[in-house]
C-alpha cells in the first residue's frame, strides 16, 4: 500500500503517455476514424472490418425503440435544453431517473457522464477524517476523481489483494471515521470481475468500510434488468454506492448514480460541482436514454442478456485450446491478451486487420508500463461464426508477431520501458 499523493510526478507522467500514445499513433493503430459503422463491421481506411472493439455489448444503439426514443425528444424539444440544469431540467430527467430507479431498486441520479458523476459524487461522499483506498487497475476516471480529496489520505491497493485491504481496514479505522474502498465492478482492460463475496466479507467484518464501485462495464449485460455486478451481488447494502454508463451497453450517453437513500441523493445533487455547472445531457440522447431503460424493463430483456452469454462462453471454449493467454478467464465481454512489448501488441493488431478483424492495443497509461495487451470485445453484433473466425485469426496474428524473427529487441523499445517504469516507481 503506498500513499498515491507522493507516488506520481504528473510531468512523468505526462510524457511518458505522450510517447506511448504517439507509438500507437505512429503505428496506425488508434486515432483511426470509421468511415462506417454496422454494429458487425466497422470501415476503417475503406476495408470493412468484423468488429470486436465496442463497449455496445448488448448491441442496443442500432434498436428500433432507441432510434425513436430520439426522434421523440428532439420534436420535443429539439437538439439542445440550452440551460443549466440548476436552473431548469429537462422533464426527460426525471423519467430517466425513475425508470433507472425501476431496474435497479435504489434511488438514481443521472449525470453528464460516468466520469463527472464521480467528480460529483466523491468530493461530496469523502468527508473530513475518511480515508481512500483505490484499486490501482479502477478506471482513470477514478483515479482522477480521487485527485480532487486533497486533504483525504488516498493509498493504492494492488489489484483486488484483499488481504492486504483488510490489514489497512484494521490500522486505519482506527484514526479514521470511514474508509473508502474505491474499485470497479468488471476491470475495464483485463476484463475481470470484482471479487463481490470478498468485498460482501469485508463490509460485515468492517463496520468503517464503505465501498464506491464503478460499474461501467457491467450496466446492462449483468444482472437483473442489467443493474450491474454491485448491485446485484452486494445487494442494497447501506454502505455501497455504485456508478452506471448510459453508455457502452446501455446504448445512450450520461452516467447514473445509484444511491442508498434519496437525502444522500439530494446532498450530491446540490452540492456535486459538475451536477450544478456542467453541460446537461441533450435531448437526442436523453431520449434514447429514456427508451432504452424502458426496454431494460421489458420481459424481453433476458433474452438479450443470454444471447451475449452465450457469445461469451464460446469464446472463452475456443480460447482455451489455443495456448493464446488471457489475463482473465471470468465470463465478461472484455479480453485481454497480454504481449511482451507494445510493439508486439501493435503488430498483432495490425495483421488482425490484414485478416479482417479490428481490435485495439492496450498500452500505458490505459495499462501499467509492464503490461501492454491487445484487447478485445465480444457483442451481440458479432455472430457464433465471427467468434470462431476472430479466434482462428487472433491464434495466428499472435503466434506470428512473437516469432523471435519478428520481435523487437532494439534499444530504443527497451529505454522506453525503462523510462516509463522509472516515472511512476
Amino acid at each position: 500500500m503506498v500513499d498515491r499523493r507522493y507516488r506520481f510526478s504528473p510531468s512523468r507522467i505526462v510524457d511518458t503517455a505522450d510517447r506511448y500514445v504517439g507509438a500507437a499513433e505512429d503505428h496506425g493503430v488508434i486515432m483511426n476514424r470509421a468511415g462506417s459503422y454496422a454494429g458487425r463491421e466497422v470501415e476503417i481506411e475503406g476495408r470493412e472490418l468484423r468488429s470486436f472493439g465496442s463497449c455496445s455489448y448488448l448491441g442496443l444503439e442500432l434498436r428500433p425503440e432507441l432510434r425513436q426514443g430520439v426522434r421523440e425528444a428532439v420534436d420535443r424539444y429539439g437538439t439542445q435544453m440550452p440551460f443549466s440544469r440548476a436552473y431548469l431540467e429537462n422533464a426527460l430527467y426525471e423519467e430517466l431517473e425513475a425508470g433507472l430507479s425501476a431496474m435497479t431498486g435504489r434511488p438514481a441520479l443521472v449525470g453528464a457522464s460516468t466520469t463527472l458523476a464521480h467528480f460529483a459524487a466523491l468530493p461530496v461522499l469523502v468527508r473530513d477524517g475518511d480515508a481512500v483506498i483505490i484499486d490501482q487497475f479502477a478506471h482513470a476516471s477514478l483515479h482522477s476523481a480521487t485527485s480532487l480529496l486533497h486533504d483525504t489520505q488516498v493509498e493504492m491497493l494492488r489489484h483486488q489483494r484483499f488481504d492486504q485491504l483488510e490489514a489497512r481496514l484494521h490500522a486505519l479505522s482506527s484514526t479514521h471515521r470511514r474508509v473508502w474502498y474505491v474499485g470497479d465492478g468488471v476491470y475495464s482492460m483485463r476484463g475481470d470481475l470484482a471479487r463481490f463475496a470478498d468485498l460482501r466479507t469485508l463490509l460485515e467484518r468492517h463496520p468503517a468500510l464503505h465501498l464506491y464501485i464503478d460499474d461501467a462495464h457491467a450496466t446492462s449485460w449483468y444482472g437483473t434488468h442489467g443493474r450491474g455486478g454491485a448491485l446485484s451481488e452486494l445487494g442494497g447494502h447501506e454502505r455501497v454506492v455504485v456508478a452506471l454508463s448510459l453508455n457502452k451497453a446501455f446504448a445512450a450517453a450520461g452516467g447514473a448514480l445509484l444511491l442508498p437513500d434519496r437525502k444522500l441523493l439530494k446532498r450530491i445533487r446540490r452540492c456535486g460541482g459538475p451536477m450544478l455547472f456542467s453541460g446537461p445531457i441533450q435531448p437526442p440522447m436523453l431520449g434514447a436514454a429514456v427508451a432504452s431503460a424502458r426496454l431494460h424493463l421489458d420481459p424481453s430483456f433476458p433474452s438479450l442478456q443470454a444471447e451475449l452469454g452465450s457469445l461469451i462462453e464460446r469464446a472463452n471454449r475456443a480460447l482455451s485450446g489455443t495456448g493464446v493467454p488471457l489475463a482473465s478467464t471470468d465470463a465478461t465481454p472484455i479480453f485481454m491478451v497480454p504481449c511482451e512489448a507494445p510493439e508486439i501488441a501493435f503488430d498483432v493488431v495490425r495483421r488482425l486487420r490484414t485478416l479482417g478483424f479490428y481490435a485495439c492495443p492496450s498500452t500505458f497509461p490505459a495499462v501499467p508500463v509492464n503490461q501492454p495487451g491487445v484487447r478485445f470485445t465480444v457483442t451481440r453484433h458479432n455472430t457464433a461464426e465471427d467468434v470462431d473466425d476472430f479466434v482462428e485469426a487472433l491464434t495466428t496474428a499472435f503466434y506470428e508477431a512473437n516469432e523471435p524473427a519478428t520481435v523487437p529487441r532494439s534499444r530504443e523499445v527497451h529505454a522506453l520501458r525503462d523510462e516509463a517504469a522509472a516515472s511512476v516507481r
